[in-house]
C-alpha cells in the first residue's frame, strides 16, 4: 500500500544554459541494491549507472553514449600507442569545493592495485604498466604506469597499445578518488555526509535497504547545464514491482533490465512510446564452474551448448528483439574480425541434439553427475530463459533445476565459486578485446576459473600488435580458441529494455544503454511524494 499521496507537479522548461529548476526531482528505478558506492568496487550495470552520476572519468559519455571530454579537456597518444597524456580542465573541484588535482587519479589507480586495498574491477586496468606485478605484491604501487607531471596532467603508461583507452577511462576505471576523505573515514568514506565526488551529482541520502538520493553538484564543471536538481534511485530485485511503480507515476525511468520480455507487447499497448527497446552491444551466457566436475570436461560443456535451441528462445521465450548468440562477444563491434561460423549454427537442431547426446554418453555424464545441475539466475532477470534452457537439458537426460537469488547474493556466490552454472553476461566494452579479457586467468571477472594457456598467450600476443589490421585478425583467431573451448554457453545478444516517461526529455537510445542523469530534464511530471520515504 502506498502512503497518503500528494501530487507535486514539476515543470522545468528553462533554457539549456540555465541552472536546474528548484524541485526538479528525477526518480529512477534501479535493479538491486548497490554493493558499494566506491568506484571499481561494483560490477552490476545499475550500480554503474549510479556511479556515473556521482563520478566523472578522464573522459565521459555524451547523451548518445559517444565518448566526449570529461574531467580531461583533451588527450594525446604517443606514436607507439603506449603513452597517453590527459590534460585536465582548469579549476576542477570536488563536491566539497576542494580542488581536484592530477594526483587524485594517481592515488585512485594505485589504490586499485595495492594488495591491501585492491578492488574487484582492477583487472579492467591491467593494461597499465606493471599493474599485475603490483597486485601480486612483487613491486611497490609507485611502479604503476600512472603519473602526474603537474597538477593538471595525468600520464598513463601502457603495457600494450590500446586504441579504445578513451572509452575505458570514461567508466569507473577512469575516475579519481579524494585521498584525504578516503584516508580520514576509511571503509566509511562512501556514507552520506562523508562521500565526496566529482560528477554532476553528490550523495545526500542513502536509506538502509531503500532509496538513494543524489543532489546536483554545484562544483561540477558543467553544473550550469544540469537540469535536474536531484535524482532518487529506487533499488529493487523485483522488476515487476518497479514496473508497477512506473505505471503509478512513482518512477520517471525504469532502466535495465527494465521489464520481463513477456511483458513487452502488453506494456507497449498500455504505455506506448514510454517503452524503449534498443539493440544492445551485450551478450548473455551461461558460465561454467570449472572447479566442479564434470564441467571441466569439454565434451560435457560442448554437449550442453549444442542442446540449446537459440532460435526457439528468441522466437518464443524472448519475443522482444533479442538475437541468437553463438559467440562470447556481440556482433557489430568496430574491431570485430569475425572468427567464423560456430558449430552451434551448423545443421538442424535435431542433428545438434544427436551430437550432444553422443558426447554425454561418451563422457559418462549420468554416472559422473548423479544429482541435478543447479542453474543459478538473478531474480527477475532472465528466469524465463533459464527455465527454457533447463527444460531443453532435462529432456536430453541432464536433469536441471533453476535457482534464483538476489543479484548481490549471486555475485557473492560467483566470487566464492559456489555454483554449478550461472547466467551472466557482458555489455560494457567497445572492443572485442574487452570481452575476451574477462576470461584471462587473473581477471576478477573470471569467476568460473577458466584456464587455457593457449588462449591467454594468443590474446596477449594479439594485444602487443600495433597494426590495426593485424591486431583485428589476431584477436579474431583468439576468440575462435575461446569459442571452440566452450568456456561458456552463449545464449543471446541482448536488447535494452527501458521505461521512460513522456515527461522526460534528453533520453537518447544507444547501443551501450548509457544514460547519465545530467542530460535529462523534466516536463510536468506528477509524482507520489510517498515514494521518497519508502524504505
Amino acid at each position: 500500500m502506498l502512503r497518503a499521496c500528494r501530487i507535486a507537479v514539476v515543470a522545468c522548461i528553462a533554457a539549456a544554459a540555465q541552472p536546474a529548476c528548484a524541485g526538479s526531482v528525477l526518480y529512477r528505478g534501479a535493479y538491486g541494491q548497490p554493493e558499494s558506492l566506491e568506484p571499481n568496487q561494483s560490477g552490476v550495470k545499475s550500480e554503474q549507472t549510479i556511479m556515473l552520476d556521482l563520478f566523472e572519468g578522464l573522459t565521459s559519455y555524451g547523451a548518445d553514449g559517444k565518448i566526449i571530454p570529461g574531467a580531461a579537456q583533451s588527450w594525446k597518444v604517443s606514436a607507439d600507442g603506449r603513452n597517453w597524456t590527459f590534460r585536465l580542465r582548469p579549476g576542477l573541484r570536488w563536491s566539497d569545493g576542494s580542488p581536484q588535482l592530477a594526483s587524485d587519479w594517481v592515488y585512485a589507480l594505485r589504490r586499485m592495485f595495492t594488495p591491501a586495498t585492491a578492488l574487484p574491477r582492477a583487472s579492467r586496468m591491467f593494461i597499465l604498466r606493471r599493474s599485475r606485478e603490483i597486485l601480486a605484491g612483487r613491486v611497490p604501487p609507485g611502479a604503476l604506469g600512472v603519473s602526474a607531471p603537474d597538477t593538471v596532467t595525468v600520464r598513463l603508461e601502457l603495457e600494450n597499445p590500446l586504441p579504445w583507452l578513451p572509452r575505458l577511462v570514461a567508466g569507473q576505471e577512469g575516475t579519481p578518488l579524494p585521498q584525504k576523505v578516503v584516508e580520514k573515514f576509511g571503509a566509511q568514506w562512501t556514507r552520506p555526509g562523508n562521500l565526496v565526488s566529482n560528477g554532476a551529482f553528490r550523495l545526500t541520502e542513502r536509506r538502509a535497504g531503500g532509496t538513494i538520493r543524489l543532489s546536483r553538484n554545484p562544483f561540477f564543471h558543467d553544473a550550469a547545464r544540469v537540469r535536474i536538481e536531484a535524482v532518487i534511485y529506487v533499488p529493487s530485485d523485483d522488476t515487476g514491482s518497479l514496473v508497477n511503480r512506473f505505471r503509478a507515476s512513482e518512477l520517471d525511468v525504469n532502466a535495465w533490465p527494465g521489464f520481463a520480455p513477456r511483458q513487452q507487447e502488453a506494456l507497449k499497448k498500455e504505455l506506448g512510446s514510454a517503452v524503449r527497446v534498443t539493440p544492445l552491444f551485450g551478450v548473455r551466457f551461461l558460465r561454467f564452474n570449472f572447479k566442479r566436475a564434470p564441467f571441466d570436461d569439454i565434451r560435457i560443456r560442448r554437449a550442453l551448448a549444442l542442446l540449446v535451441d537459440r532460435e526457439l528462445l528468441v522466437r518464443k521465450v524472448l519475443p522482444g528483439g533479442e538475437r541468437p548468440g553463438y559467440r562470447v562477444v556481440p556482433e557489430g563491434l568496430a574491431d570485430d574480425g569475425a572468427p567464423g561460423r560456430s558449430e552451434l549454427q551448423l545443421g538442424t537442431m535435431a542433428e545438434r541434439g544427436a551430437r550432444a547426446r553422443a558426447l554425454l554418453a561418451e563422457a559418462g555424464f549420468r554416472t559422473r553427475r548423479p544429482g541435478p545441475v543447479r542453474l543459478r539466475v538473478p531474480s527477475g532477470n532472465g528466469e524465463e530463459m533459464c527455465l527454457a534452457v533447463a527444460a531443453m537439458w532435462s529432456a536430453a537426460g541432464v536433469p536441471t533445476v533453476v535457482e534464483k537469488s538476489e543479484i548481490k547474493s549471486l555475485i557473492a556466490d560467483l566470487r566464492r565459486g559456489d555454483f554449478d552454472i550461472a547466467l551472466t553476461g557482458s555489455a560494457e566494452n567497445a572492443s572485442v578485446e574487452g570481452y575476451l579479457e574477462r576470461f584471462l586467468s587473473d581477471s576478477t571477472y573470471n569467476t568460473g576459473q577458466y584456464r587455457n594457456p593457449v588462449f591467454e598467450q594468443a590474446l596477449l600476443k594479439a594485444q602487443a600488435l600495433s597494426s590495426t589490421a593485424e591486431r583485428r585478425a589476431a584477436v579474431a583467431q583468439t576468440e575462435a580458441i575461446l569459442n571452440a573451448d566452450y568456456a561458456v554457453v552463449p545464449l543471446i545478444q541482448e536488447v535494452a529494455r527501458n521505461l521512460v516517461s513522456s515527461g522526460v526529455a534528453g533520453w537518447a537510445d544507444n547501443s551501450d544503454d548509457i544514460h547519465l542523469s545530467r542530460y535529462l530534464s523534466l516536463q510536468q511530471i506528477a509524482h507520489s511524494s510517498g515514494l521518497a520515504d519508502t524504505p
